[in-house]
């Protein structure tokens, strides 16, 4: 893979605005982004796609997102990166982060050189896969 590579992401958040809002910050940073708005249509995009990043709120209103992490987990795509981008917060969310396969649990707002962060190490994953 080259350095021109783009990174495919799922945005997944239940709010129509945050998870576009998301998407667009996704897209100035030159890769590539859809967007699922609960748990169901993430897993159908990611099992009939290939993403590269999965960025996922934690309140969806069909499934919460640990349950899709680990489905997504399920699938097996080594070169996935599953990140919770939520307003959870407490300790126990963040030990069912751990539980359900997630590489980070990034507490809402994200700013954007967090956000950079993220995509340069999925970038990294990757391109390693």
């Amino acid at each position: 893979m080259n350095d021109e590579m783009r990174l495919r992401v799922l945005v997944v958040d239940d709010d129509p605005d945050t998870a576009e809002s998301l998407a667009a910050l996704v897209g100035l940073s030159g890769h590539d982004a859809q967007v699922a708005l609960d748990g169901r249509s993430a897993i159908r995009l990611v099992r009939n796609d290939d993403f590269h990043l999965v960025l996922l709120d934690i309140g969806l209103p069909d499934m919460d997102g640990y349950e899709v992490a680990r489905r997504l987990t399920l699938l097996g795509q080594r070169s996935l990166s599953i990140v919770a981008l939520t307003g959870y917060s407490s300790d126990e969310d963040l030990r069912r982060s751990d539980g359900a396969g997630l590489d980070h649990h990034i507490v809402k707002p994200c700013g954007s050189d967090q956000l950079q962060r993220i995509l340069d190490e999925a970038l990294t994953k990757a391109r390693g896969a």
